[in-house]
């Protein structure tokens, strides 16, 4: 019975695996000659989301072209308290399709788990500082036919993190994530659905004090605002379903890395606010609220990107672009 379970979970992954290709392959065939545009851009108005808790947006600025940008943020988790994170990346614009992109998430300041085995109580958290998280890369395809946008987002992890106090697995690990979107207005629409084997690389936006490896599906849908020129706001609710075992990485206990395992262990949904101000070209102000209804925690975050190469003045108001998420 458990392995029939197993074979069912798995086809669903490869389900949800296989829609990229599928959908993609219809847009293309229905792209109007002069319906696309650059990747990071459409067609609605409001400003792009910098993620600012773990992720840097790199608007690209001509086709074929490298841009590079650094997100530094603040965030308070209920369960820790208060960390810094610096975000540099680098990414570049292949075509009006493809783009790929590369960053680094680095913990300025945080309260860690102590790697005692037996801390006191007043003693189970310890500050740290300059710690590496694994280095994350991205391939994304875009597409716009007519007032749809569909982009498709591949992304792997590379294991640079600290293993002793569980930002990483050891591992590299991916994560296959599908956005479809329409604009009405001020408002639109969206709707992501998404599969790999890591809660590190679903929904982003986020700061997480765990990594984990497992297969799961994620599903998000949400609500974009454009409330005024400049001024963006999103509302979110997320599902994160594990499929099979799933092993949770915490600090190491007498030498070793610390591991929860079990079926359920990564389930999670809720819901996250977004606020963003775009200040100029260059530099863009974020905020965000997310409750883990789950997890019973709550997690606050400020930041602010700065990106190496402006949007033109033509796409400043571009809503989607992401690229680090």
């Amino acid at each position: 019975m458990a392995s029939l379970l197993q074979r069912r979970a798995y086809f669903c992954l490869l389900l949800l695996l296989g829609v990229p290709l599928a959908v993609a392959q219809r847009l293309h065939a229905t792209d109007e000659p002069n319906s696309q545009v650059p990747l990071g851009t459409s067609s609605t108005s409001a400003p792009a989301q910098p993620s600012p808790s773990s992720s840097v947006t790199v608007h690209p600025p001509p086709l074929h072209a490298w841009n590079a940008g650094l997100t530094v943020s603040g965030f308070h988790e209920s369960t820790t308290g208060w960390a810094t994170l610096a975000m540099p990346a680098v990414g570049y614009t292949i075509n009006d399709t493809f783009a790929i992109d590369a960053a680094i998430p680095i913990y300025m300041y945080r309260l860690a788990e102590s790697l005692a085995a037996h801390p006191k109580p007043d003693e189970r958290l310890v500050s740290q500082r300059g710690e590496p998280g694994d280095a994350i890369f991205g391939l994304h395809a875009q597409f716009t036919p007519g007032p749809y946008l569909y982009q498709s987002t591949f992304a792997f992890t590379v294991p640079s993190g600290d293993e002793a106090y569980g930002l990483t697995t050891g591992r590299m690990t991916f994560d296959l994530n599908n956005h479809f979107e329409r604009t009405f207005g001020r408002l639109t629409p969206i709707l992501e659905l998404g599969a790999g084997d890591s809660t590190t690389l679903v929904n982003r936006q986020v700061n997480k004090t765990y990594t984990s490896l497992g297969p799961l599906a994620h599903f998000q849908l949400g609500l974009g605002i454009d409330l005024m020129r400049r001024v963006a706001f999103e509302t979110n609710v997320y599902e994160q379903l594990p499929i099979g075992d799933q092993k949770i990485y915490g600090p190491s206990r007498s030498g070793k890395t610390m591991v929860v395992k079990g079926y359920n262990v990564t389930e999670d949904n809720g819901f996250t606010n977004s606020l963003d101000l775009t200040l100029n070209s260059h530099t863009t102000l974020s905020g965000y609220y997310s409750r883990s209804l789950r997890r019973h925690t709550d997690t606050a975050g400020i930041g602010i990107t700065y990106v190496l190469h402006a949007t033109p003045p033509s796409e400043e108001t571009s809503t989607y672009d992401d690229l680090f998420r």
